[in-house]
């Protein structure tokens, strides 16, 4: 995300008329244009329109006087855990002018009134300006998060215990156990929020998931662990993405993470993606081993910032 310093810009809310104005503020903002990564308008809709988002009440815009929007700020509230992670950002020709900091200063009196504890922003390690200006505004730097990515290279043979096996998401069947055994997994990590089977029964019918790489792993009729892939393809390239991967408590320690992965790899291969990425806590030790000893790579540096909300 990169927030810029005003030239007269009008700082309003989101209409869902501005959509198609915000997928090429996010695709530029983030330097994805042009590339595999790059969002459809559709894609974007789908984002806009997912039951946790309502950017209707949570997103402002900045507005140049004719009319172009050339900043956004997007509060994303997670009431049950009390924090708000926000994200967004600016057209770099109209940085340093003032308008990041009137959306920021918009965005925080917004999450003040959700009545949560915690306001949490990422930022890339390489975005000086914009870590100055949170700093400038009270927030602390409290994590690290990698980027990282496998391009090519032998995957391992899956080997699972006796008694587990693999198989993968079924519409309108298993919203609900894929809502209980990510929130098992996820419920004791930093900043993870409890979902709901709404919010999971609108995400897996997303444009990037596919309900086949879904992939689960189960002990009898108990699910023990899953992982989420998505995939990206336009016309510069397909790009496969390891979204979430989990473990349910009782069954870690038994090498089922590393079967799960490998299996939604090679599910993503099969489609022909160029490159396969995820993020991961810096500070998640085995997570990191695993990608790396499966071939992945660091290729970019985040940091998230916290302020604390009176």
């Amino acid at each position: 995300m990169i927030w810029g310093r005003c030239m007269v810009a009008k700082i309003r809310q989101f209409r869902w008329d501005d959509a198609e104005q915000i997928t090429g503020l996010f695709n530029t903002i983030n330097g994805i244009v042009g590339t595999e990564k790059e969002f459809s308008h559709e894609l974007m809709s789908q984002t806009l329109a997912h039951p946790s988002c309502r950017p209707e009440v949570n997103c402002f815009v900045a507005e140049s006087p004719g009319g172009q929007l050339v900043g956004y700020a997007l509060a994303s509230p997670e009431i049950p855990i009390g924090r708000t992670v926000a994200s967004g950002g600016v057209l770099e020709e109209h940085r340093s002018s003032g308008i990041g900091r009137s959306l920021l200063g918009r965005i925080s009196d917004h999450v003040e009134n959700l009545g949560v504890a915690v306001f949490h922003i990422q930022a890339s390690l390489d975005s000086q300006h914009a870590r100055r200006m949170l700093e400038s505004e009270g927030f602390v730097h409290v994590k690290d998060y990698w980027q990282m990515r496998w391009e090519d290279g032998t995957l391992p043979a899956i080997s699972l215990p006796d008694g587990y096996g693999l198989r993968t998401f079924e519409l309108d069947q298993d919203e609900a156990e894929l809502t209980s055994i990510q929130n098992a997994a996820f419920g004791e990590h930093w900043g993870f929020n409890p979902n709901t089977v709404e919010e999971i029964a609108a995400r897996v019918r997303m444009n990037s998931t596919d309900p086949d790489g879904i992939i689960f792993i189960s002990n009898g009729g108990s699910l023990a662990g899953f992982n989420w892939t998505l995939r990206n393809e336009n016309g510069n390239g397909s790009v496969g993405f390891v979204a979430m991967t989990g473990i349910h408590p009782n069954y870690r320690g038994k090498g089922l993470g590393t079967a799960v992965v490998v299996t939604g790899m090679e599910y993503l291969r099969k489609q022909g993606v160029d490159s396969i990425e995820l993020e991961v806590d810096s500070t998640n030790t085995p997570a990191v081993e695993l990608y790396r000893k499966l071939g992945f790579k660091p290729v970019h540096h985040t940091v998230w910032y916290e302020k604390q909300i009176r």
